[in-house]
C-alpha cells in the first residue's frame, strides 16, 4: 500500500565529514558557534553523518544548554546528550 502512495522514492546517503562541517552549523542556532572539532566529535560518536541522528542530538544538546545555562555546545554537553540517546547509536 505504501508504494502505491509514493510518487518518487528518494535515497539519502550519510553526510560526509566535510558536509557535516558545512551543513550542521547552519542547521540550528545551537550549532552555529560550535567548535569544528566538537562537531566532528559528535559526528564520530553519535550522529554518524545521519541527519535524523543530528536532529535528535541537537534536541538533547539544546535541552542541556537550557538546563545548565551554558551558551555553546562543548564536549561536556555532548557527552550528556550522548547519554540520552540510548543504545541505538
Amino acid at each position: 500500500m505504501l508504494s502505491s502512495r509514493i510518487f518518487i522514492w528518494q535515497r539519502f546517503t550519510r553526510l560526509t565529514p566535510d558536509e557535516v562541517q558545512d551543513v550542521i552549523p547552519l542547521y540550528h542556532p545551537t550549532r552555529a558557534h560550535t567548535d569544528p572539532d566538537d562537531t566532528a566529535y559528535a559526528d564520530q560518536h553519535a550522529a554518524h553523518g545521519n541527519f535524523r541522528n543530528w536532529a535528535r542530538l541537537t534536541a538533547h544538546t539544546h535541552t542541556a544548554l537550557e538546563r545548565t545555562g551554558r551558551t555553546h555546545v562543548d564536549q561536556d554537553v555532548l557527552r550528556w546528550a550522548f547519554s540520552r540517546l540510548g543504545s541505538g547509536n
